[in-house]
């Protein structure tokens, strides 16, 4: 079963960063999307990092090349 427990924080990231997620050793899921973005962009950088939780790229042994090509 996937862990759904999850925080979005807007901060600063380098323009080449949209977003990016890190679990917890509780396995909770706090997501980081550049505050830098347009609104639309900021959109998608979400989604694409739910994505990630949603596939349980974080439970598997996935290199971050591999998650991010799927």
């Amino acid at each position: 079963m996937i862990n759904l427990d999850y925080c979005v924080r807007f901060i600063d990231l380098p323009l080449t960063t949209k977003g990016l997620t890190v679990e917890d050793a509780n396995g909770f899921f706090n997501i980081y999307i550049n505050e830098n973005l347009s609104v639309e962009q900021q959109k998608k950088a979400l989604e694409h990092e739910m994505n990630h939780i949603l596939r349980g790229d974080f439970d598997n042994k996935k290199s971050l090349q591999d998650a991010e090509t799927m």
